[in-house]
């Protein structure tokens, strides 16, 4: 075996066991995530270059809990209780015009 071979297989053999240990420490990290969350705020800007800001939060409505946006942007500024993605109302809330109703607007 040549020396530069050598070196090459301690280098690699230092690397790997430095991944392991660099893996088994992850492990040991309680890093806690979830959509158990009660309230966001978005803010961004729109394709127009106009900024825009969704605050979402749930509310208890007749012993419902139920989804609503607070909203600001081109479209105007309001308050919308509606179960959709923050990306759909960033589309919504961008687009002067859209339709931006409330979940049961018939009630």
């Amino acid at each position: 075996m040549t020396m530069k071979k050598l070196l090459r297989l301690l280098v690699s053999l230092t690397l790997l066991s430095n991944a392991s240990v660099w893996a088994s420490n992850t492990g040991s990290r309680q890093i806690v995530t979830g959509n158990d969350e009660e309230q966001f705020v978005f803010v961004g800007k729109c394709e127009t270059g106009e900024p825009y800001r969704l605050f979402w939060y749930q509310k208890n409505v007749s012993g419902f809990i139920q989804s609503f946006y607070d909203y600001e942007g081109p479209n105007g500024k309001g308050t919308v209780q509606v179960e959709t993605t923050p990306k759909v109302m960033a589309a919504r809330v961008c687009r002067k015009m859209a339709e931006i109703i409330n979940t049961n607007y018939w009630e």
